[in-house]
C-alpha cells in the first residue's frame, strides 16, 4: 500500500491492485497476526463484536458496524513483525488490505 512516497514527496503511479482479502467470515472467535503498517476491517454480525490489538481491548463493534483499522509499527525497540489481533466470539467478517501485483505486461 505504498502508492507514494512521502520522505521525497514525489508521488508515482503504480500499477497494483488494492483489494480486501477476506480472511474470517463466521460466528467463532477468531485470532490472526498481521504484518505493521497493514489495514485491516471488521465487520459486525447480528451482535457485539470485540476487537484487541496485542492484547489491548482496541474497540467494541455494535450489531452492523463496520470498523477500520491501522497496525503501527509497534514500539521502538520491539524486534517482532506481526501483531496479534483477537476478534471476539461473534458473528464477524474480517478482511485484509492486500497489494495485488499483476506484473510487467510483455510487448
Amino acid at each position: 500500500m505504498n502508492s507514494v512516497n512521502l520522505p521525497t514527496g514525489a508521488q508515482r503511479n503504480v500499477e497494483v491492485g488494492l483489494v480486501w482479502k477476506e480472511i474470517h467470515n463466521g460466528a467463532a472467535g477468531f485470532t490472526f497476526r498481521v504484518p505493521f503498517q497493514t489495514t485491516f476491517r471488521v465487520s459486525a454480525g447480528a451482535a457485539d463484536v470485540t476487537v484487541s490489538i496485542d492484547g489491548t481491548l482496541a474497540m467494541t463493534l455494535r450489531a452492523g458496524e463496520v470498523e477500520y483499522f491501522n497496525v503501527g509499527a509497534g514500539a521502538s525497540g520491539d524486534n517482532r513483525a506481526t501483531v496479534e489481533v483477537v476478534i471476539g466470539a461473534a458473528d464477524a467478517r474480517v478482511q485484509m488490505a492486500e497489494n495485488l501485483d499483476p506484473g510487467r505486461r510483455t510487448r
